[in-house]
């Protein structure tokens, strides 16, 4: 689900350098013997209170069929790193993963498939959900969004394009704009994370830049959501023709300097204006761009990286090659002042819904977002975070949060609030990467080392799962 490429952990691999060469040194006798090395987990698919398929590193997709007792590591035939996994049934399923590749099997896993999917120019597919037996969504880079309703015999590429009325079509490359006007297939360069489906009709992708989109008939259309931030900014006055920030406002600016560098998913764009009368005084076409770049170098100054900064309708460096007077009319107004509008950017890695109204999301930067209307608006929910959060669930008694490094957060009050776990939850502390419900009581967390969590109880306590040594294994070479 995640735009990031996982790595597995240095003892992985020292684990299997170490057995490579006791195996070499110690002959058949000891060959003979089992040894379990952990494979990091990315992804998770619950059916029903005892089916789990837990997947990840290397190709590794692990299955119980028995709520957790005994485990069999599945034959993939990838060693590339999976980073989702669905299923429909205990029988019809896919996994996706790292350079685009696709697999699926009719058999609970015991087989797998390629499949062929449109990708390029995407690289990697980060997302899928199985609707049914024949019909599943794919998500990755790249705007990758693509289609089967055929059991993925094929895979239509519905991606995400630039238009003319792009915000991004502006930027294009040369080699870009020509493909364009060939009317070639521009694709948005973009991060699409995870997708999720209700039913057959609903469904929500998140992805980078604070994406989130929906659909209310099965994908034909797709609308943004809006996410309703809570910091605002007031405008900033400026002194007829001077360019130059009053000092009694630097307080304000300091301050939302600092809010800037506390939610670092929040981005700025900043608009400036002079009056007709100031124009007419001084002559002085570029006012209204020394006033937004006075704006731009005090944010800078305060340690708000540049990559967060836009400047809106500034004026071109090749005057000769625009009209400068439609220039001018954009920054005229009644008042000489800048306003800076707050872009809501979150880098999102998971969304799920327990309902037509209540869903969850969480990213970067211990980002958590509710909706209680379906998915067209969102608001953020405070984590007490800044680490990542990866993965969010709905359990019939708490709503679980997990992330990087063992962090984790619970909600008994449908995601209003959340709060560390201090009882009923196992000390962790590596990553916990997905999360997922087979029914309102029987849930899974899985993560870094071959971490298996699982609760009976609608995510009220959480106890520690070991796949180890018992899992009956199925070879792999090495991976990536």
């Amino acid at each position: 689900m995640s735009s990031s490429q996982p790595r597995g952990s240095w003892r992985r691999w020292c684990s299997a350098l170490v057995f490579g060469l006791l195996v070499a040194g110690c002959g058949k006798e000891f060959s003979e013997q089992a040894y379990f090395v952990p494979d990091d987990l990315y992804a998770a698919a619950a059916v029903g209170s005892d089916h789990l398929w837990a997947a990840g590193y290397f190709g590794a997709i692990y299955r119980t069929t028995d709520g957790g007792r005994s485990w069999k590591k599945l034959p993939s035939g990838t060693q590339k790193s999976i980073y989702d996994i669905s299923f429909a049934d205990e029988k019809h399923g896919w996994a996706v993963g790292r350079r685009g590749f696709v697999i699926h099997t009719t058999d609970g896993g015991e087989s797998w498939e390629r499949q062929d999917i449109p990708r390029r120019p995407s690289r990697h597919i980060f997302g899928i959900h199985a609707i049914d037996a024949e019909h599943a969504w794919a998500v990755g880079d790249w705007g990758g969004r693509y289609y089967t309703a055929d059991a993925g015999e094929t895979w239509e590429d519905r991606s995400f394009l630039v238009y003319e009325d792009h915000p991004t079509f502006k930027y294009l490359s040369e080699a870009e704009l020509a493909a364009f006007e060939r009317g070639d297939k521009v694709y948005d360069d973009l991060y699409m994370n995870d997708i999720f489906f209700l039913d057959s009709e609903r469904g929500w992708i998140v992805g980078e830049y604070g994406i989130i989109y929906r659909t209310a008939d099965g994908g034909q259309t797709w609308e943004k959501s809006k996410i309703l931030g809570d910091v605002h900014f007031e405008d900033i006055e400026f002194p007829k023709s001077a360019s130059e920030i009053p000092r009694e406002l630097w307080p304000m600016l300091f301050e939302a300097s600092e809010l800037l560098l506390e939610k670092e998913y929040l981005r700025v764009r900043i608009e400036a204006f002079m009056t007709r009368d100031e124009l007419r005084k001084t002559g002085n076409t570029f006012l209204a761009d020394a006033r937004a770049e006075a704006v731009r170098d005090f944010l800078e100054g305060e340690g708000v990286s540049q990559d967060r900064i836009r400047i809106l309708n500034a004026t071109p460096f090749d005057e000769e090659d625009v009209d400068m007077n439609v220039f001018r009319k954009k920054k005229l107004n009644a008042r000489p002042f800048a306003r800076i509008a707050v872009l809501e950017t979150p880098f999102l890695f998971d969304i799920k819904f327990k309902d037509r109204s209540e869903g969850l999301i969480a990213g970067l930067g211990g980002v958590l977002m509710r909706s209680n209307d379906g998915g067209r608006t969102w608001k953020y929910v405070e984590s007490d975070s800044r680490q990542a959060l990866f993965a969010v669930g709905f359990g019939a008694q708490r709503l679980v949060a997990v992330g990087d490094k063992g962090l984790r957060r619970v909600s008994s009050d449908g995601g209003a609030t959340w709060e560390t776990p201090q009882q009923g939850f196992p000390k962790v502390f590596a990553f916990m990467r997905d999360a997922d419900f087979g029914n309102e009581q029987r849930g899974w967390i899985v993560g870094g080392d071959s971490l298996v969590l699982r609760t009976s109880d609608g995510g009220l306590t959480w106890e520690s799962i070991s796949i180890g040594s018992g899992a009956e294994a199925a070879g792999h070479g090495a991976g990536e």
